[in-house]
């Protein structure tokens, strides 16, 4: 039982319960896409009629971030509200390695407790033991791959009963693929060299229920189960996590999608995304559920550029994937509740992944502890853009260190913000509101900016140890 079980949070139950207008909530959190590539984003190749008509109904915000630009560590801060050091996360997880301590508190655990059904449908990238998957983070239901769909079967994955072989395998063939990966798990180019990489499980559950996963048609599955899960709930307020394995690599698209868009197979998998996105949306709305629905759609961090013509793109921002220029922490994302927060709006406040939580749990009738979270309830200022935000700054991360902060338009890395950037490496500073690309290095310039940026980035840094 974990330690938010007990005390502040029972009094916040009450609370919570006794509440009639809880409302719904949807994140959908896709892989790896960058922030140029929604049609509402600037995209030239990438046709996103639903998302874009979800952001003219909704909130478009151009600041939004995540704390890292990897996967792990920015899933888990999403779930906790907490930058990795203090989400114990600051790298990707690879099969049987220990997740994300289990004793941390996420969004699910705060919704059930609150008498919410808690789902999750897709990739998770916090632990594949048992004891680190969704079924033991809060969710009530989890179906999905439970990492990146590079990865491989981990030794110590459990098959269900009824699980489905593909590809020539069977039980025999599946627990040798397992038996290599543990005599080889120090050795990652051996399991690539085997043929491994890309092979992986299904779960439902703690199980694997398919093996290796069909990955065409698992963007939509995936949809499925979530509009099928919310079809089951009733009256019950529910949370549903839809975090799609694309556009990571690597891409697959169904056969109704593959070959259609002109951004090539990425394209594809985004244009996918975008109609299930379409699907969801109208659901919601033919069964009376959209105006007590929030649905957020970002994306876990930038693009991984390494793979061009299969990567995403995000002009007009610099870089990608594994980096802390904008284009590998800025991310597009769409903010939509019907009538209850503004329309047809482009918002420019600094918001963040950890913000999610505690609006969230406000909304839900939930009191956090101070502390619990480091991000900031955003509920007036999504009701009303032109309210001000409590916080104009945002801290960039690597691993578990804080290594850099933006306050308004300027932004301090007393390190380049390249992937392999270490002591040796240039400070920089920019000035994001005249150099959007950050082009042009003004930290010799300007060094009472760099000092007073400094100052507070160590305050900041000390708050989130």
């Amino acid at each position: 039982m974990k330690y938010f079980l007990t005390g502040w949070l029972v009094c916040a139950i009450s609370f919570a319960m006794a509440q009639t207008s809880q409302p719904n909530v949807i994140i959908i959190f896709t892989d790896d896409q960058g922030y140029q590539d929604l049609g509402s984003y600037g995209s030239p190749n990438i046709s996103t009629p639903n998302l874009d008509r979800m952001a003219k109904e909704g909130i478009r915000c151009t600041d939004f971030y995540v704390t890292a630009s990897v996967c792990s560590p920015s899933r888990a801060s999403l779930l906790t509200g907490r930058y990795p050091n203090r989400s114990s996360v600051g790298s990707v997880f690879f099969p049987d390695q220990q997740g994300m301590d289990s004793e941390q508190v996420t969004i699910a655990e705060i919704l059930k407790e609150a008498g919410y059904v808690t789902a999750c449908f897709g990739k998770w990238h916090l632990g594949d033991s048992q004891e680190n998957l969704p079924l033991n983070q809060g969710f009530d239901e989890y179906f999905g791959i439970p990492y990146s769909n590079d990865m491989y079967i981990g030794s110590k994955q459990s098959f269900a009963q009824n699980v489905v072989f593909r590809e020539g395998y069977s039980l025999e063939k599946a627990k040798a693929d397992q038996r290599f990966v543990l005599e080889n798990k120090k050795d990652r180019q051996k399991i690539k060299e085997k043929g491994l990489r890309g092979l992986c499980p299904l779960f439902e559950g703690n199980e694997i229920v398919e093996y290796p996963c069909e990955q065409t048609t698992l963007t939509e599955r995936y949809f499925d189960r979530a509009m099928d899960f919310i079809g089951k709930q009733g009256p019950k307020p529910f949370f549903v996590y839809l975090t799609p394995a694309m556009p990571h690599v690597p891409l697959y698209a169904s056969e109704k999608f593959e070959g259609r868009s002109i951004g090539g197979l990425y394209g594809d998998a985004v244009e996918e995304i975008d109609w299930n996105v379409g699907r969801l949306m109208q659901y919601l709305t033919d069964n009376r559920l959209d105006e007590n629905t929030i649905v957020i759609f970002t994306s876990d961090n930038g693009p991984w550029l390494g793979y061009k013509d299969q990567a995403g793109h995000a002009a007009p921002l610099r870089d990608g994937k594994f980096t802390n220029y904008e284009g590998g922490v800025r991310v597009p994302c769409i903010m939509h509740w019907n009538r209850k927060w503004d329309a047809d709006k482009s918002v420019g406040t600094i918001l963040s992944t950890v913000d999610l939580l505690p609006t969230i749990a406000y909304y839900a009738g939930v009191e956090l502890p101070k502390g619990q979270t480091d991000g900031i309830n955003m509920a007036r200022h999504l009701e009303n853009t032109a309210h001000p935000l409590a916080r104009n700054q945002v801290l960039y991360t690597k691993g578990k260190h804080v290594v850099g902060i933006r306050i308004g338009d300027w932004k301090l890395l007393p390190q380049s913000g390249a992937r392999h950037s270490d002591e040796t490496s240039k400070p920089e500073l920019f000035n994001l509101k005249e150099d959007i690309s950050e082009s042009n290095n003004l930290y010799d310039k300007h060094p009472e900016i760099v000092r007073q940026l400094t100052i507070e980035l160590e305050k900041f840094s000390e708050t989130v140890k």
